[in-house]
């Protein structure tokens, strides 16, 4: 447990961003180093996707054990072994010669972000109002934009320092986290519940037919969200003859915008939009689909705002749609369930992280190019754009409830 006394919008949301920071630093570097990585390490693009595989791999198998541990478990508990995971992910990446280790490396990282959204989520439904919740959903979750850019910053510093150095200061980083986490345990008992109630509960979540259509439609955004965070550096140097540190500076160009997304689009939800969600959603994702298209006609003459601006542009969408979803999930079943509805979700999310990256990889080793797996990706996100609007019911009530 957690000081009750913090001011939650103080405190509390500071300690829960920090912890996507720290977690986004560690497996995104690895993206945005990926040109001399893979020249180090003589790998191939599939091989490089690969790395986003296994930790989406990871978040699979860890997602709904990890929402079932967060309540069990309590929010500082398991942000202490989730940074500490992240860790040690990081430090056995910087210390590889091999593909294997590598692949290892990105699934235990992965499996310590498992437990980020679940924990970080319940701290946002236990301690702050319906009416402020996409809100501070959007703020803790611009943590994961903030450290892209702090990893994108490493990208572009690749040139200057060797890229083990930048993993090592992504582990330091999260390991000081986790102590924080860990200082603020107040009391380390497990919480109580049968393990009967609890499979009932999951079976309640898992054949929501309604949930289950907003998570295949999760697949298909994050699938098309992490391809785009995979190869982007790798575009842009492949294909728009854009230099390694211009290539990064596009991703941290991306994460800037994808941080004032989260934000932007929860208070509009919020506020604005009178906790009406859905459509919201379906407008960011449809204009990240649009976006994806123009990237197939990209070419070296193209000029180098052009490529600033449409990066700008998808961080600002296809970067920026997850604490909405995350908050429609909580908000689909009732309240004592949400944390298993948020897991379900994450598990829908990651396996739309796994696939994503390597079929794109595979398809740009296979097809000659990118103008295909851009193509494919800008279709899969429209598809899933459009389930939500046509197939998702939205309750308005339980964002007013």
């Amino acid at each position: 447990m957690i000081n009750t006394q913090l001011n939650p919008w103080r405190g509390r949301i500071v300690l829960l961003t920090l912890v996507h920071v720290v977690g986004t630093i560690g497996y995104t570097s690895v993206m945005t180093m990926a040109p001399v990585i893979r020249a180090d390490l003589d790998l191939n693009a599939t091989q490089v996707g690969s790395f986003m595989s296994a930790f989406y791999l990871a978040l699979i198998l860890g997602a709904i054990p990890a929402g079932v541990l967060a309540d069990r478990l309590g929010v500082a508990l398991s942000l202490t072994l989730a940074s500490f995971l992240m860790a040690a992910g990081a430090v056995l990446f910087a210390a590889i010669s091999s593909y294997v280790p590598a692949v290892l490396a990105t699934f235990t990282m992965g499996l310590g972000y498992a437990l980020v959204n679940p924990a970080t989520a319940k701290g946002v439904l236990n301690w702050f109002k319906p009416k402020h919740r996409a809100t501070a959903m959007g703020i803790k979750q611009m943590g994961v934009p903030i450290g892209g850019l702090v990893a994108a910053g490493f990208g572009a510093m690749v040139v200057f320092m060797p890229w083990r150095v930048a993993l090592w200061i992504a582990a330091t980083a999260s390991v000081v986290i986790g102590l924080i986490w860990w200082r603020l345990i107040q009391r380390r008992t497990i919480g109580g519940g049968e393990l009967r109630a609890t499979l009932r509960e999951l079976k309640s979540v898992m054949t929501d037919g309604n949930l289950m259509k907003l998570n295949l439609a999760s697949i298909s955004f994050n699938a098309g969200q992490q391809s785009f965070i995979t190869y982007l550096t790798l575009f842009l140097r492949d294909v728009a003859g854009a230099s390694q540190p211009f290539a990064a500076l596009c991703v941290g160009f991306s994460q800037i915008t994808g941080a004032a997304g989260r934000v932007f689009w929860a208070f509009f939800s919020d506020r604005l939009a009178d906790g009406r969600r859905k459509g919201v959603v379906v407008g960011i994702m449809t204009t990240a689909a649009a976006l994806v298209f123009v990237f197939t006609a990209a070419s070296p003459s193209w000029h180098l705002a052009v490529l600033a601006i449409l990066a700008l542009a998808l961080g600002g969408t296809m970067l920026a749609y997850a604490a909405l979803l995350h908050t429609i999930c909580a908000e689909a079943l009732k309240q004592s369930l949400a944390g298993a509805a948020i897991g379900s979700n994450l598990f829908a999310t990651s396996l739309g992280g796994m696939f994503g990256p390597i079929i794109f990889g595979l398809i740009v080793d296979n097809a000659g190019g990118y103008r295909v797996a851009w193509t494919a990706t800008g279709f899969l996100v429209l598809a899933g754009a459009m389930l939500v609007a046509f197939g998702f019911k939205e309750d308005k009530s339980a964002s007013e409830s």
